[in-house]
């Protein structure tokens, strides 16, 4: 039964991102493409990239500081497992390389499988609030002309404003308990939910803890700041100006592209959204919009995954201790 449900799982994602990878090549000339790709500006493009890196090195150090409470880690050690975790998502269905990543430090650590995991998720929530953040930031310049974006704007904002007030305002020792003795949470699915949410509260429990509230708040808040100027050395790689709030927008529909359960690595979601966004909202040409597209899920991709390759093989951590992990959280 298991093996049929990750099989349903792994099908409705080779479909998601086959369609997605139908509208953004839909229509193109592919010689006109290759030539524009090959046009890329080389200066602009490796500021992005390093810029990317640096970021993993500030997530990094958010983490730090959200593991002081229950353990000190060094700087190198928390980047190699943030390293490994891309490395993971970047060939693995599921997202199954956060879990990697709260194993690779695990690994390195006295702490378990779950904790590491459990922070793992807390920062993923913290990112969500960052989205929002830069939706609220730049709402009154928001192309919201176009119906389907700024339906999946708004759809966005309340399921995480709802699920921010549900986590923040519930009492865990009022509700968590009687949920886990309800049918729903205690097979499949729901089971499924049911851990992940527990162990988000375990990471709020560090954030309740920590004495690095400001700081970790400023991180989260930086690290968007190094994205934001990410996307914007990216579009000037091929060439488009879109002004100060449009790699804002951008940056947002990437996050949207990202979120969609797909292919490892995104692949065809976020191409599809970042061409539809810069189409629909900007009046970018199709294979201008395509090439962007292209370029920045390269940049954000190949050079991620392939440091968290090289972090995955000299730590030797193994694929099929995702499974011992999985284990260990249950």
């Amino acid at each position: 039964m298991i093996y049929v449900n990750k099989f349903l799982k792994i099908l409705v994602s080779i479909i998601i991102s086959g369609v997605g990878l139908y509208f953004a090549f839909k229509g193109e000339h592919f010689g006109v493409l290759w030539i524009q790709i090959m046009e890329t500006k080389l200066i602009p493009f490796t500021n992005a990239v390093l810029l990317l890196i640096y970021g993993v090195y500030v997530r990094a150090k958010r983490w730090q500081y959200i593991l002081d409470p229950i353990e000190k880690v060094d700087d190198h050690t928390l980047f190699a497992s943030t390293m490994v975790g891309y490395f993971g998502n970047g060939v693995l269905f599921f997202r199954l390389g956060e879990l990697l990543r709260g194993y690779s430090l695990s690994s390195k650590t006295s702490l378990s499988v779950s904790q590491a995991f459990g922070t793992v998720l807390l920062e993923r929530v913290l990112d969500i609030i960052s989205v929002m953040a830069v939706i609220i930031a730049i709402s009154p310049w928001y192309p919201y002309e176009d119906p389907i974006f700024r339906s999946a704007v708004i759809a966005m904002v309340v399921i995480s404003f709802s699920a921010g007030i549900f986590l923040f305002l519930s009492q865990r020792f009022y509700w968590i308990d009687k949920l886990s003795h309800l049918n729903f949470f205690q097979k499949g699915f729901g089971k499924l939910v049911f851990q992940i949410t527990e162990k988000i509260f375990d990471g709020m429990t560090l954030l309740r803890e920590t004495k690095h509230g400001f700081i970790i708040v400023f991180y989260s808040l930086f690290l968007w700041i190094i994205y934001y100027l990410t996307t914007m050395f990216l579009l000037e790689s091929v060439g488009i100006d879109i002004g100060l709030i449009g790699p804002g927008v951008i940056l947002i529909a990437g996050s949207i592209g990202i979120a969609i359960p797909a292919l490892p690595g995104s692949a065809g979601t976020y191409d599809a959204i970042i061409k539809f966004a810069l189409i629909t909202m900007f009046a970018i040409s199709s294979e201008k919009a395509l090439t962007y597209a292209l370029v920045s899920h390269s940049a954000t991709f190949f050079p991620l995954v392939i440091i968290g390759m090289i972090y995955f093989i000299i730590g030797s951590v193994r694929i099929k201790d995702i499974k011992k992990g999985s284990e260990d959280n249950e």
